[in-house]
């Protein structure tokens, strides 16, 4: 799905967003309200998170975007 329906979903459902071209353990992305923006679990150090994530144009235009724990997405992404 594109970033909006997926920011919206995960609105809905209190959880993050991730790409599918990503891998199986991919960034985590947590789109917010607050003035610092979406916040990014990298897969490299699920333990940080980074506030201010600004997406490039591929990021915008993808359609490989899922909900995170939206398990039937999840296991058809491989």
């Amino acid at each position: 799905m594109n970033i909006r329906d997926a920011a919206l979903k995960a609105q809905k459902l209190g959880r993050g967003i991730a790409r599918k071209s990503d891998g199986p353990r991919p960034a985590v992305f947590i789109c917010t309200n607050l003035t610092t923006g979406i916040f990014v679990i990298p897969k490299s150090d699920p333990n940080k998170a980074y506030a201010g994530w600004m997406p490039n144009l591929e990021d915008l235009i993808a359609t490989d975007w899922y909900v995170m724990g939206d398990q039937i997405k999840e296991l058809s992404n491989f």
